[in-house]
């Protein structure tokens, strides 16, 4: 049977043999199918209309007796024939299309701070996705993300998402800490006893901690230890996590652990060497049994299987005014390498599901006090993993253009993501289209 409600922008099919059906559109959600009645102790026919108003959750469920199979066609039809039990059902479905409407249209001058940059140049392409309380507001892509091909951004387009992935480091530290089998405050030499020589500049030696290492006051300097500039190579793939550790241990600390704070690229290897050393298991297949499976993330990974390359975005580094190609993924790489501080794989849903997972805690794969601790300031920017640059949000960017960010206060969680290295100009687009979106979403509060 089709059910349709053409005036209110909706349209849904329900089959008799297949139950639920539901339909979604912006802020609302349909569903015909059967629901248990407590109170009766059987089950109901029921169309069901959920609505996420910005902070707000509406349920509403019709009727508490009728058989969806004897329902008229159109249910615009229901509305005028049954008179007034179902006038305020009508009323609320409308408002509901006309807040969706008007909701999207509030999100408008993010979409336009992307759209421009792409228009004018600044920017090959890229996609964004804005979601509250785990839905999809909107999904738009723009511009192309491969200049040679003009292949088109789209939403599934696999990204690097580079230092996206720290938060997903900590996250598979923070399941070892929730087993008992690693201790936030522990000295990393507990674990890797090469590094019990860390020194600073002066010779002193000084303790490093794991909650040190999570929140970029660890002393260990930024650079990565035998990773070159363009460092997508067989050559680089071809160094393990142990190789790297091994190197930053002979080198000095920039500064005493805990006094400073000092982004550092090179701490996430430490950690995901040490992920590998107490669970016994490579670093990327521990976070893809832990994390990536878990959450239904199929299409981020430490590498790009070859079935997956054609939907795998060239990523551009601005050079002199002119775009370099930084990556062009190669189904021959085999990558043993799987770089703890950027070497992610991903999409918008995916690392929505993510970043998500942090503001539902049902939806997740941490417990909610590991949710809290990395949600928890340590200094004055980081929490653990997480960037804490603005109140209620946690947040982190990647070198390659990306941006994932969620506010605990309206349930949202937006995701930009282009593919140029270019530093000054994608933290100010990433900026202003973050901003365009909170002052949405804020407007309605």
């Amino acid at each position: 049977m089709q059910v349709s409600c053409l005036h209110y922008g909706l349209a849904m099919e329900h089959s008799e043999a297949v139950s639920p059906t539901s339909l979604s559109l912006g802020c609302m959600r349909v569903r015909i199918g059967k629901e248990w009645d407590a109170e009766t102790t059987n089950s109901r026919d029921i169309l069901a209309i959920t609505m996420d108003m910005m902070v707000t959750r509406i349920r509403i469920v019709y009727p508490p007796n009728r058989r969806l199979s004897n329902w008229p066609i159109n249910l615009c039809w229901i509305f005028r024939r049954t008179g007034s039990n179902l006038q305020w059902l009508s009323a609320v479905l409308l408002l509901a299309s006309l807040a969706s409407t008007t909701w999207a249209q509030s999100l408008d001058p993010a979409l336009k701070v992307v759209e421009q940059a792409v228009h004018d140049g600044r920017i090959p392409g890229a996609t964004v996705l804005i979601m509250q309380h785990g839905k999809v507001v909107v999904q738009r892509s723009f511009g192309v993300c491969n200049i040679d091909s003009q292949r088109e951004f789209a939403a599934d387009t696999i990204c690097w998402i580079a230092s996206l992935t720290k938060p997903v480091t900590v996250t598979a530290a923070m399941k070892l800490v929730e087993s008992g089998k690693l201790q936030l405050d522990a000295p990393v030499a507990n674990y890797i006893p090469e590094l019990g020589q860390l020194r600073t500049g002066d010779g002193t030696k000084q303790p490093v901690t794991i909650r040190q290492l999570m929140s970029h006051s660890s002393g260990i300097p930024a650079s990565v230890p035998l990773r070159d500039s363009y460092f997508f190579t067989q050559q680089w793939y071809d160094h393990s996590l142990d190789q790297v550790v091994q190197q930053i241990a002979t080198r000095p600390l920039d500064f005493k652990p805990g006094t400073q704070v000092h982004y550092s690229n090179a701490a996430p290897y430490v950690l995901g060497r040490i992920v590998e050393v107490v669970a016994e298991r490579p670093f990327g297949q521990f976070v893809q049994q832990e994390i990536l499976q878990p959450l239904e993330m199929l299409d981020t990974g430490f590498s790009v299987p070859p079935a997956k390359i054609p939907r795998t975005a060239v990523v551009y580094r601005r050079e002199l005014e002119r775009l370099k190609v930084y990556c062009r993924y190669d189904p021959q790489w085999n990558v043993q390498m799987t770089m703890p501080d950027g070497g992610l794989f991903s999409t918008p849903s995916d690392i929505a599901k993510f970043a998500n997972a942090f503001l539902e805690s049902s939806a997740g794969v941490l417990s909610e006090e590991s949710v809290t601790a990395m949600l928890t300031k340590q200094n004055e920017m980081y929490g653990l993993g997480w960037i804490l640059d603005k109140e209620d949000q946690f947040s982190h960017w990647g070198s390659s253009g990306t941006l994932v960010w969620a506010d605990r206060r309206t349930g949202v969680v937006g995701v930009f993501f282009s593919q140029l290295q270019d530093f000054a100009l994608l933290a100010e687009l990433r900026e202003q289209f973050r901003s365009a979106v909170d002052a949405a979403f804020a407007s309605r509060l």
